[in-house]
């Protein structure tokens, strides 16, 4: 079973290729498949989730891999890896909302009380030793969920 992912995106990778598309040397799971005039077809993998956009062949790049995968167009994208986005014919937005209302309620907080600033700038931490012991295990699922919470958040990272 170890296998099956890597066995997943090797058949996927082969197709990809095959048909025009190059591979990002960055980020392995993107690919790209410009034409003579410079338009663009971007293609995204993400364990079984695919997502592709650009300015030419979409209806013939989701339609051939319909025949060759068994796939489910969702249409266009309204949530992917708990980030929202919203689009219309101009703009697209992102934001994590629905995330971070889910993260509040994972970790009980969703009463907190909302402050401008986390800790003020230069706070010294100090240990405090009669205080009660914190989960570890807990403690760095709340940070990694924090983590992940910014990229569409900078005003949470910033002083």
């Amino acid at each position: 079973m170890k296998q099956v992912h890597r066995a997943w995106y090797s058949r996927i990778d082969i197709y990809i290729i095959k048909n025009g598309f190059c591979r990002s040397n960055i980020e392995p799971t993107l690919y790209t498949k410009l034409n003579e005039q410079g338009k663009i077809l971007i293609f995204f993998l993400y364990v079984d989730e695919m997502i592709f956009t650009g300015d030419f062949q979409l209806n013939e790049f989701k339609v051939a891999m319909m025949k060759v995968f068994e796939m489910t167009d969702l249409g266009l994208m309204k949530y992917f890896l708990g980030i929202e986005v919203k689009q219309s014919q101009k703009v697209i937005f992102i934001c994590q909302n629905k995330y971070a209302k889910d993260l509040l309620k994972r970790f009980r907080m969703e009463n907190c009380k909302l402050v401008p600033k986390l800790v003020a700038t230069g706070t010294k931490l100090s240990k405090d030793d009669e205080g009660s012991n914190v989960n570890p295990t807990l403690f760095k699922r709340l940070v990694g969920n924090l983590m992940y919470l910014t990229p569409t958040r900078p005003d949470a990272c910033k002083e």
